[in-house]
C-alpha cells in the first residue's frame, strides 16, 4: 500500500514539475520572438519538369536533346491556359497543418481564375480530432464553393477524418494502395478508480448540469455516463455520416460507415473514390497546356510552439475527447 501511494506521489511530482518547467521555457522562447509570421513558398512544377527533361536528353547529347530546348522555348512563349493549384497537406492527429492549410487556402482564393483554374490536393491522413478534422474539412468546402474545381489525390491513406477532407472534392483519385474511408469515431479514456480506491485515494468529481462529465479518468464512472457517452459518439457518427452523403449522395452510406478501410480498387468499387490512379501523371498531364503551381504557407516551428504543442497533447491525453479515427 505505501508503494503505490509513494509511486503516486512520486508520478505526481514529476508530472507537476515537468509542466512548470515546460511553462518557463515555453514563455521564455515567445519572448525571445516565438511569433514569427510564416510565408508562402510557390513551386512551379511545369518548369521543374520542363528542366528534368532538358537535362536528361541533353546527358544524351542527341537530336532529341535540341529538339527539347525548342519545345521548351517555344512552350515558355506559349500562355498557360490556366492553372492547377496543388496544396499538400500531411495530417495528423490534431491537424498541426491546420493554419498552413488555411493561409494557403485564402492564398489561392485571392489570386485564382473561377473560369479557368482548379485546384489539386495531394492528402495523406490518418484522421484526429473531430472538431479538429471538421475545421480542416471546412477548407476544402471554401474551394468548392468558390466554384474552383477540386481534385483530391489520396496517396498513402484518407481514413476518418482524412476522408472527411476527401470526400468535400468533384473528384477523388487515390495510389492502388492507398488506405480510404474509416467511416467511424472512437474514444477511448483509461480509468484509475479502482487502483486509487485501494490505496484508500477518494476522488470527487464535482458538475453544475447532469452531463457536464460523464466519463472520468479518475473518479467512479456510472453506467448511465457510459450510456450518455455512448450516445454523443453515436450522434457525431450521423453528423459524419450525413456530411458524406451531402458530397456523395450516390454512395451507399449504411454500407462503408461501419469504420472499414477499403484499399484502391476495393474504394472504387465501393464507391468511395472516382478513380484509381498516380496523382504525379495527371498533374504532368495538365502541365501541358496548364501552369501546375505548388503553394505551401510555411510556419515557423519555434521552441516555443514546440513545446506549447507537447503540452497541449499532455492535457488533452487526460480528457475524455472523441476522435473520428
Amino acid at each position: 500500500m505505501e508503494t503505490l501511494l509513494d509511486l503516486l506521489s512520486f508520478t505526481l511530482k514529476v508530472v507537476l514539475l515537468s509542466a512548470a518547467a515546460l511553462v518557463v521555457i515555453a514563455a521564455a522562447a515567445r519572448s525571445q520572438g516565438g511569433s514569427k509570421e510564416g510565408g508562402l513558398r510557390i513551386v512551379d512544377w511545369g518548369a521543374r519538369w520542363a528542366g528534368y527533361r532538358s537535362i536528361m536528353l541533353g546527358v544524351r547529347r542527341s537530336k532529341e536533346a535540341k529538339q527539347a530546348k525548342k519545345d521548351a522555348k517555344k512552350q515558355a512563349k506559349q500562355s498557360p491556359k490556366g492553372t492547377v493549384w496543388v496544396l499538400v497537406f500531411n495530417g495528423d492527429m490534431r491537424v498541426s497543418g491546420l493554419k498552413g492549410l488555411r493561409e494557403a487556402v485564402s492564398a489561392i482564393l485571392v489570386a485564382a481564375d473561377r473560369e479557368t483554374d482548379q485546384v489539386c490536393v495531394r492528402l495523406k491522413s490518418p484522421g484526429g480530432g473531430v472538431s479538429e478534422y471538421g475545421l480542416a474539412a471546412s477548407q476544402m468546402v471554401r474551394l468548392r464553393e468558390a466554384g474552383l474545381p477540386l481534385t483530391v489525390a489520396v496517396e498513402g491513406v484518407a481514413a476518418s477524418g482524412g476522408y472527411m477532407m476527401a470526400v468535400v472534392a468533384n473528384h477523388i483519385m487515390a495510389a492502388p494502395f492507398a488506405a480510404v474511408g474509416s467511416i467511424g469515431v472512437v474514444a477511448q479514456v483509461p480509468n484509475f478508480h479502482r487502483a486509487l480506491k485501494k490505496a484508500d485515494v477518494d476522488v470527487e468529481v464535482l458538475t453544475a448540469g447532469k452531463h457536464k462529465r460523464t466519463l472520468t479518468v479518475l473518479g467512479e464512472n456510472t453506467d448511465e455516463g457510459r450510456a450518455k457517452f455512448k450516445d454523443d459518439l453515436e450522434q457525431i457518427h450521423r453528423l459524419f455520416k450525413s456530411f458524406v452523403t451531402t458530397y456523395r449522395p450516390d454512395l451507399d452510406i449504411e454500407r462503408v460507415a461501419e469504420g472499414d478501410v477499403w484499399f484502391g480498387s476495393d474504394a472504387l468499387e465501393v464507391g468511395l473514390i472516382d478513380e484509381v490512379a498516380q496523382v504525379d501523371d495527371w498533374l504532368m498531364a495538365h502541365s501541358q497546356d496548364k501552369a501546375v503551381l505548388e503553394v505551401r504557407y510555411q510556419v515557423p516551428k519555434t521552441l516555443g510552439w514546440k513545446l506549447g504543442r507537447s503540452m497541449r497533447q499532455f492535457t488533452r491525453s487526460i480528457g475524455a475527447l472523441p476522435w473520428t479515427r
